[in-house]
């Protein structure tokens, strides 16, 4: 798809004007106007259907809506993006499978449409409590749904089943087919993969179109050393090359050998914090700078050792220095309290050269870790991981804890900025519509407990964290995030209206047009053909 209009005046006619529609501008709940006008890829005016129609010339392109709700595009900011492109065409999904049965269907369609000996991945985002039966497929069952080709099914972080072929190829030799640990996981995911750049190309294309076909236009790549390493990007920057990434990514960098401050200072030297365009952009570190700092899910209390400290306040230093924009990964209390105390001992005069400063997931961040975060001016990035994972969490933490968590009610009423996203795509689902019902509902389809409604987040409130919540996270908060005149024209027209639904159809929201820059990243049937017209 073209997009070389960047820059184009708001002054003049309209290229594109969407007429007739329920259009809320930044998230702020129902109230909308009727009419918005697009030119270039920018928003030229909202407003009355009269007042937009001044804008109309014989060249604009002139949509009726149809009353539709009309969003921000939403903006991820926390998924893990590339590690998925590269071998997204490959997997199988259960993230909305509600049985077992459903799940071995899953297996048997992928298993027609492979060639014997094809392996066969579903790589997270799913939870055994959510199937009626509240068990995972055993072995046996992967046997018989997919005999010829061998299957790994992974659940979340927590375990993995192999069916016979695959144990075979792995050396795996538990009687379940049955392995846990990160350690693990790797061995095996190595064998999966196809090392094929024009197959990580169309795998990422794919990806970017299903997201865009949600109403996505902009995601925070939070990096992550599992199936990662400096090749993992060549698809993603292949196809960006060729014009056909329709989605923005914003890159936090991490480090991938043994020796982490050593290829720290190496991306300091060799990259700079802003380095890319509109599309593709280097922003940050994180969200793991190392794992001396790092806690995992948050269940076992990190100690962070004098050496660790003061390692932890170099490196600091060192991307402040540099305008880096910093994320850290901590979910507990612990972590985040150990990682400001080191941060207090830096003036907060020098934070004032860091790009941006956020912490990803602060899940069980007590109130007044909180209020210390919010002290510094930095930010939270949340997701929908518990949602999955509650029940794990309620029987190691007790369940009344887990109903407290995370204190999305609290961080709001404080002031943080709060950007959501899923922690996609082995944590939790990518569908930014699960996540949305979680911010508002509380409700775990793990059948763990449902957060108490005290920490729940209004429609309002949770979209503003999906869009510009999110962009402040990915450096974007003054190109997108809200419809007004100036602002990208990322934008997503919706299958059913987010504000009237009830809460459990919010799940099975999508969007029928998505623009990003101001052309079509998505077509439903009911505006086929927009992009050659606008093309044209």
């Amino acid at each position: 798809m073209t997009r070389n209009h960047a820059g184009a005046s708001l002054r003049g006619p309209a290229d594109l004007v969407l007429l007739n529609g329920r259009i809320t501008a930044g998230g702020h709940g129902p109230a909308a106007v009727e009419a918005l006008a697009v030119r270039g890829d920018r928003i030229a005016a909202t407003g009355t259907a009269d007042e937009i129609g001044e804008l109309v010339q014989p060249h604009t392109t002139v949509v009726d809506l149809g009353g539709r709700r009309v969003i921000p595009g939403l903006y991820d900011s926390h998924i893990h993006f590339v590690r998925a492109g590269r071998a997204w065409i490959d997997e199988a999904r259960w993230d909305d499978a509600k049985s077992v049965e459903q799940a071995l269907e899953i297996i048997r369609t992928a298993a027609r449409n492979r060639k014997p000996g094809e392996w066969i991945t579903v790589l997270g985002g799913w939870h055994p409590f959510q199937f009626a039966e509240g068990r995972a497929p055993s072995r046996a069952e992967l046997d018989a749904a997919a005999p010829d080709n061998p299957v790994y099914a992974q659940e979340i972080y927590t375990r993995a089943t192999l069916n016979t072929p695959a144990m075979q190829i792995c050396g795996v030799t538990a009687e379940d087919g049955v392995i846990s640990g990160i350690p693990e996981f790797n061995h095996c995911l190595r064998y999966t993969m196809i090392d094929d750049v024009e197959r990580e190309v169309r795998s990422t294309h794919t990806l970017v179109a299903e997201l865009a076909a949600l109403g996505l236009t902009g995601v925070v790549d939070m990096g992550g050393r599992s199936r990662m390493g400096v090749d993992a990007y060549r698809g993603l920057h292949e196809l960006h090359r060729r014009g056909g990434l329709d989605i923005r990514v914003r890159l936090y960098t991490h480090v991938f050998g043994d020796d982490e401050t050593s290829e720290f200072d190496n991306t300091m030297a060799y990259v700079r914090p802003g380095f890319g365009d509109d599309l593709l952009r280097v922003v940050g570190v994180g969200e793991i700078m190392s794992h001396s700092w790092y806690d995992a899910d948050g269940l076992e209390d990190l100690v962070l050792c004098a050496e660790h400290r003061a390692e932890l306040r170099e490196m600091t230093l060192r991307a402040i220095d540099r305008g880096w924009a910093i994320n850290i990964h901590a979910v507990g209390d612990s972590a985040i309290r150990q990682i400001l105390d080191v941060w207090d001992t830096i003036p907060r005069s020098q934070f004032a050269a860091a790009r941006r400063m956020s912490f990803s997931h602060a899940d069980f961040a007590s109130e007044d870790t909180l209020k210390r975060i919010q002290s510094f001016g930095f930010g939270i990035t949340v997701q929908h991981w518990m949602s999955t994972g509650a029940a794990d969490l309620a029987a190691r933490l007790g369940a009344e804890r887990v109903r407290q968590q995370p204190k999305l009610r609290t961080m709001l009423d404080l002031g943080l900025p709060l950007g959501a996203g899923t922690d996609a795509m082995v944590a939790a689902p990518a569908n930014p519509w699960h996540a949305l019902h979680w911010l508002v509902t509380g409700i775990n389809g793990g059948r763990g407990p449902s957060r108490t409604h005290e920490q729940l987040l209004t429609r309002e409130e949770a979209l503003r964290a999906y869009t510009v919540g999110s962009a402040w996270i990915g450096l974007d908060e003054t190109r997108t995030g809200v419809l007004r005149r100036g602002m990208k024209a990322d934008l997503a027209v919706l299958s059913d209206d987010y504000f009237k639904v009830p809460d459990e159809q919010i799940t099975a929201i999508t969007s029928e047009l998505t623009l990003l820059d101001g052309l079509p990243s998505h077509e439903g049937q009911a505006f086929a053909g927009l992009r050659s017209t606008l093309d044209s």
